[in-house]
């Protein structure tokens, strides 16, 4: 009796064969394949590549300086009109990065507001596969809440479904192969930003269980707490830790793929680098300071 084949397995096979024909024809690092159409022919060469990594690093991550080093003018999907925009806006330094930051965040909020309305829409009694992940990730979530602030403030579960998942799309969309595409969360205004609201909700949500008053005097009351500085100071330090822990892990990844990509010109793509810098670190990131989100909120309404 035949034995039936694995798909998974031919489709890895195949996918090495091709890999490895790639190395053979480029011929050496110091060379770049060129596959497609040049000046409406079919072409399939080798053409003398002049790789330099520090630029290609300074492209990827500071793209405002990249472009004021060669002296090129970028061109923002063919429109210079809206470059100009953002350079009179943000200024030539900054401009596009800011373009690409915007449109990232976009997309993001964007893809939340399309997740959010198709399962609304699609809710089901039997439910289907991706029904049945979102409601394994909100149960879960919601008993990290109910076991943290307890059953009279599962109202906060929205904000921290919200909060884990528009962080694991940030740290996801930088995987889709499409050039300009870059995680938001690397930029370190988005982390940030997340942490100072992450942090202002725990003083607005301390402020409601406690009064006003009565939040303020534990740090503004020398006589029952002598280093209330060292407290203040300890606010200002839960912002910086949560953010730059998140931005971080994701720009640290996201340089390691690039560097080591290059290193093999690109022609093996290192997969299993980019699954886990990727997939598992911007997953536990994602998890790590949503909890970190929840737990300041706890300590501050239980203290």
């Amino acid at each position: 009796m035949a034995q039936k084949k694995n798909p998974i397995l031919m489709i890895i096979l195949i996918f090495f064969l091709i890999e490895i024909s790639l190395v053979f024809f480029s011929k050496g690092f110091n060379k770049e394949m060129q596959l497609g159409f040049d000046k409406g022919k079919f072409v399939f060469r080798n053409i003398e590549s002049e790789y330099n990594l520090q630029h290609k690093i300074t492209e990827e991550f500071q793209i405002d300086e990249y472009y004021k080093q060669s002296g090129e003018e970028p061109s923002i999907y063919g429109s210079n009109h809206l470059y100009n925009f953002f350079k009179k806006v943000f200024g030539q330094n900054s401009a596009m990065g800011t373009f690409q930051l915007l449109r990232m965040l976009l997309l993001v909020d964007i893809l939340l507001l399309f997740l959010a309305i198709l399962i609304k829409k699609r809710l089901l009694e039997r439910p289907s596969q991706p029904q049945i992940l979102f409601e394994v990730t909100y149960s879960a979530l919601e008993q990290f809440v109910i076991e943290t602030l307890g059953k009279e403030k599962v109202n906060y579960t929205p904000y921290i479904v919200t909060l884990f998942i528009f962080i694991w799309i940030s740290n996801m969309i930088g995987m889709v192969p499409i050039p300009g595409f870059i995680e938001p969360t690397r930029n370190l205004n988005v982390p940030l930003g997340l942490g100072v609201f992450a942090v202002a909700i725990v003083h607005i949500t301390a402020i409601k269980v406690k009064g006003f008053w009565g939040h303020l005097k534990n740090y503004v009351n020398p006589v029952k707490n002598p280093l209330f500085l060292l407290d203040i100071i300890g606010e200002f330090s839960k912002v910086v830790s949560i953010s730059f822990r998140l931005f971080g892990n994701i720009l640290g990844g996201a340089i390691i793929i690039l560097v080591v990509s290059s290193l093999v010109s690109y022609v093996v793509f290192p997969v299993g680098l980019t699954l886990f810098f990727g997939v598992f670190v911007g997953t536990i990131q994602a998890f790590v300071f949503t909890m970190l989100a929840l737990t300041y909120i706890g300590v501050e309404i239980t203290e």
